[in-house]
């Protein structure tokens, strides 16, 4: 089988994206409160659906109902994305820094790397909704690193659930709010690698004409 072209997928969706941005108003959920750290998402996300970049997530964790095939709510979920050109080739790849930073989570601070310890420290802070970001070496790469809480809806899945731990994401530099990229732009390879361990028939007809 064809190793997936993360890369060329991710090309076709910034420029779909670069050309209709999403203006439609954000949902809120109904179990957010105004003290939930998530609750930020409703204050910056038009800016970040404005003016942010696409890039792929890795889920870290995630509310066990996102992953079901039904009608439950959207839910939260801990995310790990780059902008580095490498790990967005390579997206999959960054489940190790997620297990890196998570299996030193109670561990004395002499026994962590040391370059491991301020992200450490940082998601010890607040592992329900860590948001900080670090640079990390993953196979001679120095990535840029962001661990962040979001929200994800599932009318922006092509399964209607998370069926897959990679998936497409608007992102700021300036914001900590992380939003599922529309439906609308994914291209047709990333719907149909996102819903390949899926019993779901996700492609609509226009993804038919799309080369």
């Amino acid at each position: 089988m064809k190793e997936f072209n993360y890369e060329k997928s991710l090309m076709k969706m910034r420029k779909k994206y670069k050309r209709k941005p999403y203006k439609e108003a954000l949902e809120h959920v109904m179990w957010i409160k105004r003290d939930d750290k998530l609750y930020k998402t409703y204050e910056e996300y038009k800016d970040v659906y404005k003016n942010g970049d696409v890039n792929y997530a890795h889920i870290v964790m995630a509310n066990p109902m996102l992953k079901d095939n039904s009608d439950f709510m959207d839910g939260p979920a801990i995310i790990m994305y780059s902008n580095h050109e490498w790990a967005n080739q390579n997206p999959e790849k960054l489940i190790q820094v997620a297990k890196d930073i998570i299996g030193y989570r109670g561990a004395p601070e002499e026994v962590i790397p040391e370059e491991l310890r301020p992200a450490v420290r940082k998601f010890m802070e607040d592992p329900d909704r860590p948001n900080f970001r670090f640079n990390y070496m993953l196979e001679g790469h120095n990535i840029d690193v962001h661990m962040a809480g979001m929200i994800v809806y599932r009318k922006f899945l092509p399964t209607g659930y998370l069926s897959a731990d990679v998936f497409p994401v608007v992102t700021s530099k300036e914001h900590e709010t992380v939003l599922v990229l529309p439906l609308s732009s994914w291209d047709k390879g990333m719907k149909v690698k996102f819903a390949e361990n899926a019993v779901v028939d996700i492609l609509e007809e226009d993804d038919y004409d799309e080369e």
